[in-house]
């Protein structure tokens, strides 16, 4: 048997009542036999007028209802935020993380199993991403929504960062989106319903600092995978669009790792004031959040930027040096 509707949890009533109705045919059999309603009692049951005027009175769906939505590194920080800001919007999510129990977690945190579950991913590793991909899949029906966040931060000035160094970071990353996008992008195509996938670059993709040569060209190397897939995927009706952030330490799996640590040594800082420091070099003086670059990802995702493909949005409260040209 197969039940479709509107979500996850509509399509599983639905299939409950189906459940119930055979039952009920089965045991009227066991008596004698089983007769159905006729037509118009099934139109009076079905179109009553009170029925009528309620789904009149019924709120218009959400933004993203209907959208199945798969998420990397989403047990914490930017993650976790997005996924939770695209379930309030109405979407079904797979939050895929390195650590199951973590994922499994968050994803109760947002929701009930018809609104978020919890898949594990090693994003380097083609056959975990397209297991993670199949999860999704199975998990709500199908897919729509891509987010490419999963990542990690080696601070490290050019002579301290070793080829191991370098590997891990574009492994994760570079690679690791790469692996995402290809994989979900062979089930949008199949599909034919289009689709959007979002990287969460970085301001480090277009900044120049110290002491961070991995991050940064790796993050570089993902804002570029943004406009060439949107170039490739474009008839496809898949949109391929991409956030640049500044250091969102709030929450941060990344920050807590020891990135915080190193980077708070680079500008002879406590740690404990990394993001006030981040927010004073800004323009509007003012700290990234996690759900600051969740709004992002959710308008980016909303009808109103519909013909928007190619494009990095900037959430950092305007870092001038990273200003895209």
């Amino acid at each position: 048997m197969f039940s479709f509707g509107k979500d996850k949890q509509t399509a599983r009533v639905v299939s409950e009542f189906y459940i119930n109705a055979i039952n009920v045919m089965r045991g009227a059999e066991g008596l004698s036999s089983y007769s159905p309603i006729d037509e118009h009692e099934k139109f009076r049951i079905e179109y009553w007028a009170l029925e009528e005027a309620k789904l009149q009175r019924m709120p218009k769906p959400k933004e993203l209802a209907t959208r199945i939505a798969l998420v990397t590194g989403a047990a914490s920080g930017i993650g976790k935020a997005i996924a939770e800001r695209l379930v309030a919007e109405g979407a079904v999510v797979a939050v895929a993380d390195l650590n199951l129990d973590k994922a499994q977690e968050a994803a109760a945190e947002i929701g009930g199993p018809d609104q978020a579950v919890g898949v594990v991913v090693d994003v380097s590793d083609e056959s975990a991403v397209e297991k993670a991909v199949d999860e999704t899949l199975l998990a709500f029906g199908g897919l729509d929504i891509v987010i490419n966040n999963a990542g990690l931060s080696l601070s490290k000035s050019l002579l301290e960062t070793s080829e191991k160094d370098w590997d891990l970071q574009h492994n994760v990353m570079a690679k690791g989106s790469f692996l995402v996008s290809k994989a979900a992008a062979a089930a949008l195509i199949e599909q034919n319903l289009g689709g959007d996938i979002i990287y969460i670059s970085s301001k480090n993709s277009v900044f120049a600092g110290p002491n961070n040569i991995a991050y940064s060209a790796t993050k570089a190397d993902q804002a570029h995978q943004v406009r060439l897939l949107a170039a490739e995927l474009g008839e496809h009706q898949i949109r391929v669009n991409g956030i640049n952030p500044d250091g969102v330490v709030q929450g941060s799996g990344i920050f807590a790792s020891g990135w915080g640590a190193n980077r708070a040594k680079t500008y002879g800082i406590p740690e404990e004031d990394l993001g006030k420091f981040y927010a004073q070099r800004t323009i509007l003086k003012r700290e990234v959040l996690p759900e600051n670059v969740a709004n992002a990802a959710f308008a980016l995702l909303s009808h109103n930027l519909s013909h928007t493909t190619g494009l990095h949005v900037p959430v950092d409260a305007c870092v001038a040096a990273a200003f895209l040209r």
